[in-house]
């Protein structure tokens, strides 16, 4: 799983995805041997890229690099700008579509890097971390990496005093034979399985991202004959799909909120007041708590 947010890595007033803005932190100070990204080592440093307007080289400079981590491409040299719509394109044409869902990414930001620096803060962190979950999923350094801490965080404590804690966040949610069962995301949830070969990889392919897909998903689990099965179904049944039905229900709520305090926006009313001094009745749709789904 994706590293989960921290409050040491939350910025104030923030107009992006909190839990994505860490998670994109975490990945960039855990990964930087795999994502060349330079001049950021406190979330201010991150923030400050993100909300950018007008001088927006360094914003350009990290969605390369997490688009480079991305396509698992060797060295430090980025991709051009050139190249831009064209691999964010092969992306959404194949599994990573799937972790569109519940971000806030229009179609057109992938048809040019400006086009992307244009969008707002909240799409641009929204954008930079489906590229960061993507790389975790395909980026061999970044793999070998939590091979690594994985390896070692199966050692008795004694001997591995100092493991890396973003790290051992990215174990896998169940390891089963020479099958992993991966789950992403932070408001949604999507469970991958990945096939061990000799070498030590596979494929890795999507298996849930709805609760119906999850239950059906711990159907199958629970047919199998080994116990491991069994618990990898019960702790999807009584983890996971609470979840998402706890989101979906927030994500209702929210809708229902925002579609009453539309209507009152649109039925704005003039009132006398006793002193007969005509005054307009205003409805703060800031008091809506900030949804991120």
């Amino acid at each position: 799983m994706s590293p989960s947010a921290n409050p040491n890595t939350e910025v104030t007033n923030a107009v992006y995805s909190q839990a994505n803005f860490s998670s994109i932190f975490a990945v960039l100070a855990t990964f930087d041997q795999a994502i060349h990204a330079t001049g950021i080592n406190e979330p201010e440093d991150l923030d400050a890229i993100v909300r950018c307007t007008e001088d927006t080289k360094s914003l350009k400079e990290l969605a390369l690099a997490l688009l480079a981590a991305a396509t698992d491409r060797k060295g430090k040299s980025l991709p051009s700008e050139d190249q831009w719509p064209k691999i964010c394109s092969a992306f959404v044409s194949g599994n990573a579509v799937d972790m569109l869902k519940g971000l806030e990414v229009p179609e057109d930001a992938a048809d040019s890097l400006d086009d992307f620096v244009s969008q707002t803060p909240a799409v641009r962190v929204d954008m930079l971390y489906w590229l960061s979950e993507i790389a975790l999923m395909s980026n061999t350094t970044i793999k070998a990496l939590i091979d690594i801490e994985y390896d070692k965080a199966r050692k008795p404590p004694s001997t591995n005093p100092s493991l890396n804690d973003n790290i051992l966040r990215l174990s896998p949610f169940a390891e089963i034979g020479k099958q992993r069962y991966w789950l992403f995301g932070n408001k949604t949830r999507q469970l991958y399985i990945e096939s061990l070969s000799q070498r030590g990889r596979g494929k890795i392919e999507l298996v849930a991202q709805t609760p119906e897909e999850f239950a059906a998903a711990a159907e199958d689990l629970r047919a199998q004959r080994t116990n491991a099965h069994k618990e990898l179904a019960e702790r999807i049944t009584s983890q996971v799909v609470p979840y998402l039905e706890r989101q979906i229900k927030k994500k209702e709520r929210v809708e229902r909120s925002l579609q009453r305090q539309a209507l009152a926006m649109a039925n704005i009313h003039m009132y006398e007041t006793r002193t007969r001094k005509r005054q307009r009745v205003n409805y703060n749709v800031d008091e809506l708590a900030e949804y991120d789904f």
